[in-house]
């Protein structure tokens, strides 16, 4: 990515040079110097496609576009050849300011360059479009865009890996790839429509409507506080356990999609893992009454940072108590109004409704603000409750210093993010560790449910254990009957 730094550099010197015009004769006849930040401009512009929303970049381009407001007189002489010395004018202190702010935003993008390259990897991935012929949306059936990472190895498990909606496949490409690298075969897909961004047939980029991306924004940031947000996450889940039950459908039928595996893809270890929503999906879908009996091939499902919305309880709207017969009209026409107006205001979420208990192993990768009361109160609680109940195994990891954002290509590809949305705690990872780490948590979880759970006769995945840092906090509930927890370390 050392082209989008030199990029940012070159913005910064398009703008720099004007702004110390005053101060150097040697350039005050060159009023050219005014289409500078135009051509600053112009690279901002192409800095989106090229690269996607950066969120370093943001206080450079608002600069960029404050600039060039501010130099719209100076432009508008040089393209009339009329001469223009009002630059002049500015004096010391106004020039040192803009100054001050030009360093501080080029330095925030150069020092927040990601070190990962954000294409996608085209190597070892084949793609498909699968259809959903029982679904309909706006007259089509739903589409779902395929890619799967296949390993160079003899027999492999399956692992069905639902993206970010927030970031999709973009963020979670390189762990895709490690994955794959070290056994499982990894069925992922995006959605048009539902993801940010969505990846089309060619490989090409979709962005969601501005009115989509304030819902998603809203299901992110609100979605465990306010009743509105909750509704629109709910939504989310349930779109995301629909895609889960086409994609587990697809593959027992071994229709088209199920082709496109190889032959040493092992249909009958499936294992599904999912991000937010998505792995809200798969707990709430695996928590279905005879799920369990319905797809034997799924050993195990991961939820990584999954606050399942559809299991929080929402403050109820008021209603009168009492009937017109009882009260009279005026008694209740006032107790009516009084309501509506009281309903007026957002409704919060208040609490755990019915915690989804999945009927097969479950293993959550939180951030480490789980470990404090203060941050379990809200996200946290409905995964700590599905945890805790859940009459099948199930273990949760917690890597200290893990953020929200952090188990995914995120402290790679966005940096920025990644240090905003940081955990609590001193971190024992670094921020190139989280790729690796991440897939040793999920593949050691799968070689621990291995060692109960047998394969049929040789043909067995064979999951190889990594050992990760003793910090790790690693809790297992009641009915955690395999082996020691240490086993997820690879202790």
């Amino acid at each position: 990515m050392w082209e989008l730094g030199v990029l940012e550099l070159l913005i910064a010197l398009f703008l720099f040079l004007p702004l110390i015009r005053p101060f150097v004769k040697r350039l005050w006849p060159m009023d050219g110097l005014a289409v500078l930040p135009l051509l600053a401009l112009l690279i901002v512009i192409g800095l989106s496609p090229a690269y996607g929303i950066r969120p370093e970049c943001i206080p450079l381009i608002l600069y960029v576009i404050i600039l060039n407001i501010a130099n719209l007189p100076a432009l508008g002489a040089v393209f009339r050849r009329l001469k223009n010395d009002n630059f002049r004018d500015r004096g010391p202190f106004s020039t040192g300011f803009l100054l001050g702010l030009l360093i501080a935003a080029t330095v925030l993008a150069i020092y927040f360059v990601p070190s990962l390259d954000i294409h996608m990897a085209d190597s070892g991935v084949r793609t498909h479009i699968a259809q959903d012929t029982g679904r309909n949306r706006n007259g089509r059936p739903v589409r779902l865009f395929l890619r799967i990472y296949q390993p160079d190895k003899e027999k492999s498990a399956l692992l069905v890996l639902v993206p970010p909606a927030a970031g999709s496949l973009m963020t979670i490409n390189n762990l895709c790839g490690e994955l794959s690298r070290r056994g499982f075969t990894v069925l992922t897909y995006s959605r048009k429509g539902i993801d940010f961004p969505a990846i089309g047939e060619r490989g090409q980029k979709l962005s969601l409507s501005p009115a989509r991306a304030i819902r998603l924004l809203r299901i992110i940031f609100q979605g465990t506080e306010w009743a509105t947000a909750n509704t629109l996450g709910r939504a989310l889940e349930e779109e995301r356990k629909q895609d889960l039950i086409f994609l587990l459908n697809s593959l027992k039928n071994r229709g088209s999609m199920g082709n496109l595996l190889n032959e040493n893809t092992d249909r009958d270890h499936i294992f599904i893992a999912g991000y937010g929503a998505g792995g809200a999906a798969a707990v709430s879908l695996a928590a279905s009454p005879g799920f369990a009996a319905a797809h034997p091939a799924v050993q195990g499902i991961i939820g990584l940072e999954c606050p399942i919305l559809s299991s929080m309880e929402q403050e109820k709207v008021k209603t009168v108590g009492i009937s017109r017969e009882e009260a009279g009209w005026l008694r209740f026409f006032l107790a009516n109004l009084s309501n509506r107006i009281a309903n007026l205001g957002p409704r919060k979420v208040k609490g755990i409704e019915t915690p989804p208990l999945p009927e097969v192993p479950a293993f959550f990768i939180l951030s480490d603000r789980a470990l404090y009361a203060r941050r379990r109160e809200n996200g946290y609680m409905s995964v700590q409750m599905s945890f805790q109940m859940s009459a099948s195994p199930a273990a949760l990891a917690m890597v200290p210093g893990a953020g929200p954002l952090d188990y995914s290509d995120v402290p790679e590809k966005y940096p920025l993010l990644s240090r905003l949305f940081s955990g609590d705690a001193t971190p024992v990872w670094a921020r190139e560790d989280y790729l690796d780490g991440t897939a040793s948590l999920i593949i050691n979880f799968a070689a621990a449910l291995s060692q109960t759970i047998p394969g049929t006769g040789d043909t067995a995945p064979v999951f190889e254990r990594t050992v990760l840092n003793r910090n790790i906090s690693i809790d297992t509930n009641k009915a955690w009957n395999l082996t020691a927890p240490g086993y997820i370390l690879g202790l």
